[in-house]
């Protein structure tokens, strides 16, 4: 399949955002939330992005297909945050892979967020940063996310319950009912392990 040209992903979603042609497109289009660019594609060719950027997943693409319909069909929340989805890639050749975080708008520091443990209506509500519009298709970025968000699983009641175990970790650690050992024990540990090892 030949790679659309990286305009052309971004015309299309004005199109549908406003109702313009390519022309005006640029003068009118401000932002482009998420929910936007999952009303913009069609299933089949987020796909074909997914297996494409992301191979090993063939295994769960009805986990995606259920999540992307019920993106489609699910309102919004706003974005109080002001926050905006950024996809870069990291690292070169072999080593390559995609990196999906946020990053707030509305302050001057360029702090990136994890999203995965986001609730879905807040993702709708999220810009998409234009470096990314300019980069990949809607169907690339929509991929990305899918694979992102469902980082801790295809459900959100199953994300929820990781979350609430995270949360029940941290307060077994702060309240003293979990051992813990200092950084600089475990260095140590390591470091004689290794020349145990080496021996």
């Amino acid at each position: 399949m030949a790679r659309k040209s990286v305009g052309r992903g971004v015309e299309e979603v004005g199109k549908i955002i406003t109702g313009n042609t390519p022309s005006t497109i640029k003068k009118k289009i401000e932002k482009v939330l998420f929910k936007e660019i999952i009303r913009a594609c069609s299933f089949i060719h987020v796909k074909e992005a997914l297996l494409r950027l992301y191979p090993d997943q063939k295994k769960n693409i009805n986990g995606y297909r259920d999540v992307f319909e019920t993106l489609h069909n699910m309102r919004s929340r706003g974005n109080r945050e002001g926050m905006a989805i950024v996809i870069r890639r990291v690292g070169r050749g072999k080593n390559a892979y995609f990196s999906v975080s946020g990053i707030c708008l509305e302050n001057d520091i360029q702090q990136s967020y994890a999203l995965e443990y986001t609730p879905w209506p807040e993702w709708l509500g999220y810009e998409v940063a234009q470096s990314v519009l300019k980069k990949l298709s809607k169907e690339e970025i929509a991929a990305h996310c899918l694979w992102e968000m469902t980082f801790a699983g295809f459900t959100q009641g199953k994300i929820r319950r990781r979350v609430n175990a995270l949360k029940k970790q941290i307060k077994d650690v702060e309240e003293g009912r979990v051992k813990t050992i200092p950084h600089n024990e475990v260095m140590a540990l390591l470091k004689e392990k290794s020349k145990s090892k080496g021996k």
